[in-house]
């Protein structure tokens, strides 16, 4: 049985700064650490061998968000800033919001970048794709419809009596 989603991990250069970012911007709250260095058992569960990071677990908006900066191994690939909204993988974290516009305005002046410009999609409604500070794609959206209001989502109530 699915309990329900738990939540995304993002990596990151600098776990500091992206903790407060997300503090910040979104009201996520420090929920605890993470991390490890020379754990073969944590090695074998994510499939890398040699790995060690540091990091935070934040709580808000109906589920957790994972930050880690690693150490090891190093670290390679496209940066995220090099990634469009089109390419493959995960490419953003959405959040609804009351006024896209000022949100929008409210992420630059704490350190986001720009991808598109907040947009009227229809009926008034904005939405736009912009950065975060390393350069991980997220969505400032507006309630489409009340059919979309995430407060109408099966979710926590379907855990009944489960303790873990």
């Amino acid at each position: 049985m699915i309990l329900g989603f738990a939540h995304p991990g993002l990596v990151v250069s600098d776990l500091d700064k992206a903790r407060a970012f997300y503090e910040k911007m979104f009201g996520f709250r420090y929920f605890g650490d993470e991390g490890w260095q020379n754990n073969r058992t944590v090695d074998k569960a994510i499939g890398v061998a040699g790995s060690a990071c540091k990091g935070y677990t934040l709580a808000g908006h109906n589920c957790y968000l994972e930050l880690f900066e690693f150490s090891a191994p190093k670290q390679e690939g496209p940066s995220p800033n090099e990634l469009g909204p089109h390419d493959l993988g995960i490419r953003h974290l959405a959040f609804f919001v009351d006024d896209c516009r000022a949100e929008y305005q409210r992420l630059l002046d704490l350190g986001g970048d720009m991808l598109g410009e907040p947009t009227d999609l229809g009926d008034g409604i904005y939405a736009v794709y912009c950065r975060d500070p390393f350069g991980n794609i997220i969505e400032l959206a507006e309630l489409p419809s009340k059919e979309e209001d995430p407060r109408n989502l099966p979710g926590i109530g379907s855990l009944g009596d489960y303790a873990g």
